[in-house]
């Protein structure tokens, strides 16, 4: 019988409107975590939009960079000339005294002298003393030339400089001998929370008192080992510690005290009149004014041999530190990626004269989510409205407005807002969405094509029955002879495989499955065969069997007209080529055609031999069940005649499956029962394995 149809309702998939609203929300959990992950896509996608706009911009101001420090650089060539670093205090108390005597606006030293100068004198005749007992005696020594860290003191002091101290976070140390001097901070100090230092490493005690004012060195490298900011401020022993920029800036402008202040970007470090947007921790964003080495480099080596002009360093802050690799003093920044240590505190002693540091706004956060959730939010009603194409498309429009404004207010503004998350969540938004409403379509699809196939089944079905209803044989005919066509064509796909190479190359798996769906129409022309013929119990006359014959041209028909106005439907192809075929035999002696070999289509030569064993083990009007054994040697006896020999090689291939399905789809009359093996048999004068009835 056919099978039922299922409920529309069971094959109806997910809406439209329901889909869009739960990948949106989808969405909108994605955008949020990424979002307020610390570190992420979103996050490095920030930093290399910036760092593209500020490194454009830094070409671009490259030919303005302010000449307002100066930078006397200890670089290859020095070390070359004055040999090994650490230098001997007095070389490095040189270039200080010849840059003070230029009359500079400020001196600031980028080098941190935190072990006594083992050339000196007086450090020579302790060591003889303490491990010889020995005291010795130099003469001609000019006074005060004994001590090099005394020496550099004093000229320090005469040159009111700046001085470099590193704050150490994971080391606690002892207080040192001259603890630099903090900076009082008031205001809205709740706004900031530097970082907060467990150790100091100073200069050596002599050099530490002959400075006006010290600042820590240390850089804060971004995760991916950049600088792009520069901490301000840190805390130590609950005091507040200026960095060497800021330090040299408040030294310049006699200054003892930064103020807090809060606006609706953050807060901000007020310095005189001079304001400095911060973030949390107290760090400046940096704006850079062209690459590396924008700033004038003095070489050290020039100013020990007077060689170089000192109208370079009147008027100007001046900065004594190195730019040579072997002292590791190079990094990673947005301009570059071999930028020197003291031209970073250059700059930012830049920024905070200028008072134009690159602003970002303490709630970066907000300013990721918020527009992530709109574009989101907009992707989703515009998926509804419009086709994936178009919705993708203003989809992404419109969260390109956010870049755009965001690069017109880094470039007038020096705002450094965050761009990237409404273009990720427009592309990842645009992307799931696209995604599941193309596997809902995929789906809808498939629901459609097995609707179709159901329907087709039915219609193949139903035609079936018709035809099996007039002959009396119930719809386990139709299951049997489906599943004795595969056995077979499977099992003579595999004897082809046997001897390395593909003997049967249509027997794919898809054939196969078209033969299972189509072999059950290999009778339907019986509808036009009158019942007198049809049903006769004895055996046919000539006339009788010219009739019957007829049937495979009536099923050839019927099948075609049914597959007219349907595109490429293999299965009507297929169904119509074995009800033509079917009742061929090897030896050209079948019809309707008399082809013989292998000029009769595989499909037939399975069905032909599929046909003959349910006919010959199944009891019919005009005959009884014969047993399994019997019908065995009947088909044996056909090999070369009736059927082809490498299907009947098949059929012994599978001669177990076959019993299996003769009896899994037993007929449910009684007495119509197939038994693969009774006991006994039928006479051979009651075997007609070719009676066109079957």
């Amino acid at each position: 019988m056919p099978t039922p149809v299922k409920p529309a309702s069971r094959l109806v998939t997910i809406s439209r409107q329901r889909l869009v609203a739960a990948v949106t929300v989808a969405g909108l959990l994605l955008a949020a975590l990424f979002c307020l992950a610390e570190q992420g896509l979103v996050q490095l996608a920030d930093n290399r939009i910036l760092d593209g706009l500020a490194s454009r911009m830094a070409r671009a101001t490259a030919p303005d960079v302010p000449d307002r420090v100066v930078i006397v650089d200890i670089d290859e060539e020095s070390l070359a000339v004055a040999g090994q670093w650490p230098w001997p205090r007095y070389l490095t108390g040189g270039i200080v005294r010849r840059v003070s005597a230029a009359r500079p606006m400020g001196v600031g030293v980028d080098v941190l002298f935190s072990e006594p100068d083992r050339t000196s004198i007086a450090t020579i005749r302790h060591a003889f003393r303490r491990d010889f007992g020995l005291d010795i005696a130099i003469s001609g020594v000019p006074r005060g030339m004994e001590d090099n860290d005394a020496y550099f003191g004093s000229v320090l002091a005469g040159a009111e400089a700046v001085g470099a101290v590193l704050h150490l976070f994971d080391l606690v140390t002892p207080d040192p001998e001259n603890l630099p001097r903090p900076v009082r901070v008031t205001g809205e100090t709740t706004a900031i929370a530097p970082a907060e230092a467990t150790g100091i490493l100073c200069n050596t005690g002599p050099i530490q008192a002959g400075l006006a004012a010290s600042g820590f060195i240390n850089v804060e490298k971004d995760e991916d080992g950049s600088i792009r900011r520069v901490p301000l401020l840190h805390r130590f022993q609950g005091q507040y510690y200026p960095s060497l920029a800021l330090a040299l800036f408040m030294q310049v402008r006699n200054l003892r005290e930064v103020r807090v202040e809060t606006d609706a970007l953050g807060p901000v470090l007020v310095a005189g009149e001079t304001r400095i947007p911060v973030d949390r921790a107290a760090r400046m964003r940096l704006r850079f004014a062209g690459g590396a080495r924008a700033h004038r480099f003095v070489p050290a080596a020039e100013v020990l041999r007077d060689a170089h002009d000192p109208a370079l360093f009147e008027g100007r802050m001046v900065i004594v530190g190195s730019s040579a690799a072997r002292l590791n003093d190079l990094h990673h920044t947005p301009v570059s990626s071999n930028y020197p240590g003291t031209e970073v505190h250059a700059v930012a002693l830049d920024n905070l004269f200028d008072g134009n540091p690159l602003r970002e706004p303490e709630h970066a956060v907000a300013f990721r989510l918020v527009p992530a959730a709109l574009v989101t939010l907009l992707a989703g009603l515009l998926f509804l409205r419009a086709g994936p194409l178009q919705a993708g498309v203003a989809t992404l429009a419109v969260a390109l407005t956010m870049p755009a404004v965001g690069s017109a207010l880094f470039v007038w503004r020096g705002m450094a807002l965050p761009m990237a998350a409404p273009v990720l969540a427009a592309l990842a938004q645009g992307a799931l969405l696209s995604l599941a409403l193309y596997a809902r379509e995929r789906r809808m699809a498939f629901v459609r094509l097995r609707q179709l196939n159901h329907a087709r089944q039915m219609t193949l079905e139903s035609m079936t029955a018709v035809a099996e209803s007039r002959d009396e044989i119930s719809g386990a005919h139709i299951k049997r002879t489906q599943h004795y066509v595969r056995a077979l064509a499977e099992s003579l796909r595999d004897i082809g495989r046997g001897g390395g190479k593909e003997t049967y190359p249509q027997l794919t798996e898809d054939y196969i499955e078209l033969l299972f769906h189509s072999a059950p129409l290999h009778d339907v022309g019986k509808v036009a065969v009158p019942d007198s013929v049809l049903f006769k119990p004895g055996k046919l006359t000539d006339e009788e069997y010219a009739v019957i014959r007829q049937h495979v041209r009536h099923g050839r028909n019927i099948i075609a007209n049914a597959a007219q106005g349907m595109e490429d439907d293999a299965f009507l192809h297929l169904a119509a080529e074995i009800a033509w075929s079917h009742h061929e035999k090897w030896d050209g002696s079948g019809y309707m055609e008399g082809l013989a070999g292998e000029a009769i289509p595989l499909s037939g030569r399975l069905m032909a031999l599929a046909d003959v064993y349910d006919a010959l083990i199944c009891a019919r009007q005009y005959k009884p069940a014969f047993p399994h054994a019997k019908v065995r040697e009947i088909i044996l006896k056909g090999r070369g005649t009736h059927f082809d020999p490498a299907v009947v090689d098949a059929f012994l291939l599978a001669e177990e499956e076959f019993k299996r399905i003769a009896t899994a789809y037993r007929d449910p009359e009684p007495g119509h029962t197939p038994d693969p093996d009774p006991p006994g048999g039928p006479p051979d004068d009651q075997v007609q394995p070719g009676d066109p009835r079957q």
